[in-house]
Parts: structure tokens; C-alpha cells; sequence
């Protein structure tokens, strides 16, 4: 993964994650039935820490969450070490990003359906493992839930990160990710410009033309607020998220912590909520 600025390259990255997929896919039935698959054979990573193909492409594995630092950078090549020289089938999602990226799913080669431990792709493979972390990707809501499965559950907010096992997934470790707690301002603050996760109940809704806030406290500045589109609240709202029965509930969301005062956090996708009571 190339080095850039952080909340700038997150957010430049996000649009070409979004833009680069809507190029080539208008329905979410790809995780069921990808229509098109090559045989490919995993290399390993290129020097920016992109996945390499033996045929020289690069690859951006779908649903991952960018690195953002030397130890996530770490972990995620040790996870990946396994699979260096593995076969793969390479499902393409959309055209190649502004870095040469390829947007795709690596799946089991054929006849090798034990080499991913029972995971649907390399992208739940990771996840299971503990060696990165999932960012939802806009219109692959099948995808998302997919790999929202694989994941290992985080952790409740504010409690400290067990750094042993939690479980074991498909023949390898499952390390549990710590959540930030959205009614602690300061720790929503510190963790400015980083994608994480925010966990609280929701206080307040706040309804505008163009943005609906759902915020964890009543006072302006004492804990945090979700960012829905307008889009996205009435997707919601057809599924019966609304101001009434969202009081009080406990919800979810990983995203991007941004705003002047790094207390706002937007939902770019319905896979990025949870509602978690």
C-alpha cells in the first residue's frame, strides 16, 4: 500500500474504490455466481505493498480497509505469506485505479476449495485471520455481508484489545478489534483521520435537507455523530430505521473519523451499520 497522507489518501482512495467498481458492476449477485473468473497464481506484494500477481498486475482486494501504519502494513504481508504461490481464480470487479490497481476477488482455485479454510475468498481468508480489516464497498452488499461473517467480532467499546486468539477460523488465529466508544469524545478525536469503528446509543437524530446526523449525545461536542446521506437514511428508513425506533439503540459503523472537530464519522454504505441492540 503506498504511503500518503493519511485522512486525505483514505478519502482518495474511498472515491476510486467506489468509482472503479460502479464501472463494471450493476447488480450485487457476483458473490453468489461470479460470471467470469481466470486462473491466476499469486506472487506475492509489490514494493507500495499491493497484492502481485505472477503475470505482473497488481490487485486491490475488495472489502479490505486501506493500511494505515507500519504495524497493520506488518501484519497484513505476515497474513498473506501463506498464500504466496497459491493458485487462485481472479474475479475482476471494475476497471484498473489511478495506481494501476485492479479491483477483484481472489477465489479458491479450482478442485482447491481447502485452501482458503473454507472461506468464500482471499478477502475473507484475511479477515478471519486477523490481518486486516473490512471496509464495506458500495454495491456489493452480498459481498459485505459475506464478509462481515468472516470477520471476527470487535470487541465492546472502551474495553482494552486482547492481543491473544480469540477464536480459530478455518485453521488459523482470529485476532478481536478494539471499537471506539462515540460517547468519548477524546478517544473519537484521537483516532482522527483513521478508519475505525464507533460503537454507542444514539441520543438524537438530526434530519437535514441533505444529511441526517445520528448523534450520541444530546450536547453539541460531548460525544459523536453517524453521517447518513440523504440516499442512504431513506434505504434506512425503508427498512425501518427511524428517528423514534432509533432512540437509545446501540449502533455500529465503520468509517472514516473526519470534521473540524473529529467527532463525525459517515456511513458510506447500509454494510457499514450495524445495529447492534
Amino acid at each position: 500500500m503506498r504511503v500518503k497522507p493519511p485522512f486525505a489518501a483514505i478519502l482518495l482512495v474511498l472515491g476510486s474504490m467506489a468509482a472503479s467498481i460502479a464501472v463494471t458492476w450493476a447488480a450485487d449477485d457476483i458473490c453468489a455466481t461470479p460470471e467470469a473468473t481466470e486462473a491466476v497464481s499469486l506472487a506475492g506484494l509489490d514494493r507500495h505493498g499491493d497484492l502481485l500477481l505472477a503475470d505482473g498486475r497488481t490487485v486491490r482486494l475488495v472489502g479490505l480497509a486501506p493500511r494505515q501504519n507500519n504495524a497493520e502494513r506488518e501484519r497484513f504481508a505476515a497474513g498473506l505469506t501463506r498464500w504466496q504461490g497459491q493458485a487462485f481464480r481472479l474475479a475482476l470487479l471494475g476497471a484498473a485505479d489511478r495506481w494501476g490497481r485492479l479491483p477483484a476477488r481472489l477465489l479458491a482455485a479450482e478442485g482447491a476449495t481447502a485452501t482458503l479454510g473454507g472461506q468464500p475468498d482471499l478477502t475473507a481468508a484475511l479477515l478471519a485471520g486477523g490481518a486486516a480489516l473490512r471496509l464495506a464497498e458500495s454495491g456489493l452488499a452480498a459481498c459485505n455481508e459475506l464478509w462481515r461473517k468472516a470477520e471476527p467480532r470487535p470487541m465492546a467499546a472502551g474495553k482494552p484489545q486482547n492481543r491473544s486468539p480469540a477464536t480459530a477460523q478455518g485453521g488459523f488465529a482470529a485476532v478481536a478489534f478494539p471499537i471506539v466508544d462515540g460517547h468519548d469524545a477524546a478517544a473519537m478525536k484521537a483516532q482522527a483521520g483513521r478508519i475505525v469503528v464507533v460503537e454507542g446509543r444514539i441520543a438524537a437524530v438530526g434530519e437535514r435537507a441533505q444529511r441526517t446526523y445520528l448523534n450520541f449525545e444530546r450536547r453539541r461536542g460531548a460525544g459523536g455523530s453517524i453521517v447518513l446521506s440523504r440516499a442512504l437514511w431513506r434505504e434506512l428508513q425503508r427498512s425501518g430505521w427511524t428517528a423514534a425506533t432509533l432512540a437509545g439503540k446501540r449502533v455500529r459503523v465503520r468509517g472514516v473519523i473526519e470534521g473540524r472537530d473529529g467527532l463525525l464519522i459517515e456511513a458510506e454504505t447500509r454494510s457499514a451499520l450495524e445495529l447492534v441492540d
